[in-house]
């Protein structure tokens, strides 16, 4: 099969931008897209220049990684030494992923790399195969990456609780959302999962009620007052007496089992 420089500088360009954008994103690092095309076009000219020399192996890797990490260079932009080294580890780590990916669709379609004399490739796989797997990989990380931040950030509003009523105890993690400031007699009302209100009642029932305000509008909701809240800050308890509680079947499939009131921030430090 025949390959025009042309098409492999063009694919080779749009391979290391995607992958340089990658990885400054996930180290969140600024985007600076002249500089990406800048480090993309050297590395598409190394690519395409590289296979006619003839190196060992052992230099051949050590070439490999170093223009690796001079893309890396050119594409960021401050932020100390640190950063620059998360970014280029990101950028390998991506590297290395992205070629695992494209051998096993290059393996679920038959497609084969031969390398011929001097290191030319007398087969490849079409141009849109390889890009259009690229920018699955691409759309893929980029999900997962949000996903990891978002849940990181969660994190830092999620504490260890403990419910008490009566000879009665459930712990679970609590998440504290600033958004819910119900009240019921003046008391913070918290949101718990209906299998942790079974738990905790027993043989009780829930004989209060309050309203809250919904998108759909008003709801009344059944309501129970609990002896004491114990929020864990490492191993410290924060304890607060007398908390209304309210089962909620929206928190069935989170990471948490209950939603913290606004008004227990007084109590605890923000992680």
């Amino acid at each position: 099969m025949e390959i025009y420089v042309e098409y492999a500088l063009a694919e080779n360009f749009l391979l290391d931008a995607m992958l340089l954008w990658l990885a400054l994103k996930t180290a969140r690092q600024k985007i600076i897209w002249g500089r990406i095309s800048l480090a993309a076009a050297l590395g598409a000219v190394f690519a395409v220049v590289f296979p006619l020399m003839r190196l060992g192996n052992v230099l051949a890797y050590l070439l490999k990684f170093a223009v690796g990490l001079l893309l890396c260079l050119i594409s960021v932009k401050g932020k100390g030494a640190g950063r620059y080294a998360i970014t280029a580890l990101i950028f390998f780590g991506y590297s290395f992923a992205l070629g695992g990916a494209l051998l096993a669709l290059y393996s679920a379609f038959s497609l084969d790399y031969k390398a011929g004399e001097g290191g030319y490739l007398v087969e490849r796989a079409p141009v849109g195969t390889v890009l259009g797997g690229s920018f699955l990989f691409c759309v893929v990380s980029v999900s997962l990456v949000k996903r990891l931040y978002k849940k990181r950030a969660m994190r830092r509003f999620l504490y260890s609780c403990k419910v008490v009523l009566g000879d009665r105890s459930v712990t679970a993690e609590g998440f504290l959302d600033s958004g819910n400031r119900a009240t019921a007699h003046g008391i913070p009302v918290c949101f718990l999962s209906p299998d942790l209100a079974f738990d905790l009642l027993g043989e009780r029932s829930m004989t209060e009620e309050m309203t809250i305000v919904t998108v759909n509008g008003e709801k009344q909701i059944k309501i129970f007052l609990a002896d004491s809240l114990e929020i864990y800050c490492g191993n410290r308890p924060n304890i607060i007496r007398k908390v209304y509680f309210a089962p909620s079947g929206h928190i069935r499939a989170r990471e948490y089992k209950i939603i913290l009131n606004a008004e227990v921030t007084e109590h605890i430090p923000v992680q």
